[in-house]
């Protein structure tokens, strides 16, 4: 990935991804020549900055998010593929709701969407 964004969500998305690596665009020429051949030939490569904060990152372990029960029961029903209005019919609750269940968890989480919910979730142990 060629970028100017060094945040760590940007950062972790690209990785998560597949990105053989992240590099900024005010790379000199022929470093960023030299990391794309690298890349070619299977090797990881990373901007130093980019480096030093997947390595902070790593020696900083996430605290685990605390999910109610009930945000808990409606990912687990978006996992096996249901919908919000047949997560509230299981759950007898309104399609509203589930929103703000999922709403709560996304902002817990930190992600944006149900499928990174349902990763993120499985990932701190807090799915089956």
């Amino acid at each position: 990935m060629l970028t100017t964004y060094e945040t760590d969500r940007d950062i972790l998305r690209a990785v998560e991804a597949g990105a053989a690596g992240y590099l900024l665009k005010d790379l000199p020429r022929g470093e960023l020549a030299d990391a794309v051949r690298a890349a070619a030939r299977g090797e990881t490569v990373l901007a130093p900055s980019v480096a030093a904060r997947l390595v902070d990152q790593l020696r900083t372990k996430p605290e685990r998010p605390r999910l109610s029960a009930r945000e808990t029961a409606v990912l687990r029903l978006v996992a096996e593929g249901c919908t919000n209005a047949e997560i509230g019919r299981r759950l007898f609750i309104g399609e509203s709701t589930v929103k703000t269940h999922l709403l709560r968890a996304f902002g817990k989480l930190g992600v944006d969407d149900r499928t990174a919910a349902v990763t993120s979730a499985m990932r701190f142990g807090l799915l089956d």
